[in-house]
């Protein structure tokens, strides 16, 4: 049994052992990488305010009238991509121009029927259901009812039943018939 114990801690302390070892190792590689990097800030720091600048030379002459022409190419086309640029705004703006002007004008047609509103008010049509009519008591005295006033009455009730589609519901006068 001690053996196996024994087996057991020199496994954990040869562990604990490797894992201090790795971080010890990760540490001193960060700590380096650190130093070279303060070190080559420093040396191009003190080095650009030390030499000028030196344009590389080629071995072989340039023909600067090719590098002229691609130049001029490249400015060229670029020009080309800022000027679709400025016509693609161009028409954005337009077109938000004009959707102002659409709403300037509903804003002012909604003006002008508001103030005709004021003025001449405006009837809306409501279709009023027919009503059956009730036949009045008759006057307990005499009555002064034109005989050819109440045949007219009731002719135009019929016809305006009959216009409403009722025609068969209603007897039929044979005076309103000519």
């Amino acid at each position: 049994m001690n053996f196996i114990f024994g087996i057991i801690l020199l496994a954990m302390f040869i562990l604990a052992l490797r894992v201090i070892w790795v971080t010890a190792l990760q540490l001193l590689g960060a700590l380096k990488h650190t130093t070279q990097t303060f070190h080559r800030y420093r040396a191009q720091r003190l080095a650009s305010k030390r030499l000028p600048v030196i344009m590389p030379r080629s071995r072989e002459d340039m023909d600067w009238l090719v590098i002229s022409d691609s130049v001029r190419q490249e400015i060229h086309s670029r020009n080309r991509e800022t000027n679709r640029e400025l016509e693609r705004l161009e028409l954005q703006y337009q077109a938000k121009q004009k959707t102002i002007k659409l709403y300037e004008a509903d804003i002012e047609i909604a003006k002008l029927e508001r103030e005709l509103f004021k003025i001449k008010p405006m009837t809306v049509a409501v279709e009023i259901e027919p009503k059956p009519r009730r036949r009045t008591k008759k006057a307990s005295g005499p009555a002064m009812v034109d005989n050819k006033s109440a045949k007219t009455a009731q002719q135009v009730f019929q016809l305006r039943e009959a216009l409403k589609g009722n025609a068969n519901a209603l007897p039929v006068n044979p005076q309103a018939r000519h």
